[in-house]
């Protein structure tokens, strides 16, 4: 196909111009239209004499897609005069102009978009009109959301009426709506929140992932089980095992001198008995919710979790809130005991870990490199039940075990 611009190239253009929302945005904003003006690559007079007929066909279409069927103007065309001797002077198009949004719109066929955009701009101006701005910066989101901007608008509107502080996302009482419409806009509701909301309903701490504390909402509670190694005054005699809400354990006073924090559900179900202990179940970076529990500053806190990358960088990270955190069987002899329990950590870490001590940070560096092979992992469950035991007479009856991080 010879190279000269067709009136499908000019058309892929604007398309494309369409679809970064800049023609829209100047619409809903009520800015004055300026007409856009196109070039057009027209032959060369070489080619208009060796391809005459090519480039009349060429310069008729041109001609005959300026109008519609019934005369309707879609643009005009500018000529350009190429002279050859052989077949003097011949007009040929140069450049388009459009003249008119409406005759963009009748082109590019989205006189129905902005239709939908005109709805949605009247739709916002009377349920929220805060969001005015957001949607003359953002028009066509508005037109692709257009089968539930209505839904949209009215969640906004009933949480800035609302004070969210005490409820849940599930308690929006919107019609329609419910938390899977929430979750599914989640990314857009935020875009709208963020825009209707004074700025002390956002907490900038969180994203559109935490929609309920980015707004006040009330967060999902976060929960901490752990068994009773020895009685505790602070509960009923018989009990064992519980799962709190962390807010509500936090106002505890447990009168215990070690917290032992495992990884592995049935390593803790398992957990021996311990004077004046009891064993939380961490359940890998779930241990983040223990950050919550202040009186955990005055206990003694032993940590044991996988021999991996990831499992040094959860006691890194517990130890980087509780300095005194000391781990048990995650060390080298320990890896090394269990060669046939080895298997492959799916993706390692190689993270910075500034709180290991010494000789934890020597295993983790080895685990890193490969010393013993690509990415070998010693799950907590793989270990012998003996070694455990071994590992806890520190903690037997009459024994001290206090000291310096192990």
């Amino acid at each position: 196909m010879p190279p000269w611009t067709t009136v499908d190239d000019l058309i892929t253009t604007l398309r494309k111009r369409w679809a970064t929302g800049r023609y829209a945005r100047e619409y809903a904003g009520g800015l004055p239209w300026a007409p856009v003006e196109l070039p057009v690559k027209a032959p060369s007079a070489t080619e208009l004499l060796d391809r005459f007929d090519e480039v009349v066909r060429w310069a008729e279409r041109f001609q005959s897609d300026s109008h519609t069927a019934g005369g309707t103007a879609r643009f005009s065309i500018t000529y350009r005069t190429i002279k050859g001797r052989m077949l003097g002077a011949n007009s040929v198009p140069a450049r388009i102009r459009i003249e008119s949004f409406e005759q963009l719109c009748a082109l590019l066929g989205t006189t129905r978009e902005v239709r939908t955009l005109d709805t949605a701009l009247e739709q916002t101006r009377a349920a929220v009109p805060e969001l005015v701005p957001w949607v003359v910066a953002n028009p066509l989101h508005a037109i692709e959301h257009r089968g539930i901007w209505g839904d949209l608008l009215r969640t906004v509107a009933w949480i800035a009426a609302n004070d969210t502080e005490c409820l849940y996302l599930r308690q929006i009482d919107v019609e329609g709506v419910d938390t899977k419409f929430v979750d599914r806009h989640r990314k857009l509701l935020d875009a709208l929140l963020t825009s209707a909301l004074p700025e002390g309903r956002i907490d900038p701490r969180y994203t559109a992932a935490d929609l309920a504390r980015r707004f006040r909402f009330r967060p999902k509670p976060s929960y901490t089980r752990l068994r009773l190694l020895a009685p505790q005054r602070a509960f009923p005699a018989g009990l064992s095992e519980l799962t709190l809400r962390t807010e509500e354990l936090a106002m505890l006073q447990l009168e215990v001198r070690t917290v032992f924090v495992v990884e592995n559900e049935i390593s803790y179900l398992a957990f021996p008995p311990a004077p004046d202990s009891i064993v939380v179940f961490g359940s890998g970076f779930g241990l983040a919710a223990l950050r919550d529990l202040p009186w955990l500053d005055s206990k003694e806190i032993v940590y044991w979790g996988d021999i991996d990358t990831h499992g040094f960088d959860i006691l890194n990270r517990l130890r980087a809130r509780f300095g005194s955190v000391r781990s048990i069987l995650m060390d080298q002899q320990t890896l090394l005991t269990h060669p046939r329990q080895w298997v492959t950590e799916p993706s390692p870490t190689n993270r910075l870990m500034p709180n290991l001590t010494a000789t934890e940070e020597a295993l983790y560096k080895d685990l890193v490199e490969g010393r013993y092979g690509p990415a070998v992992r010693l799950e907590q469950e793989r270990v012998r039940f003996s070694l455990l035991r071994h590992a806890l007479q520190p903690w037997a009856p009459g024994q001290s075990h206090g000291g310096s991080i192990a």
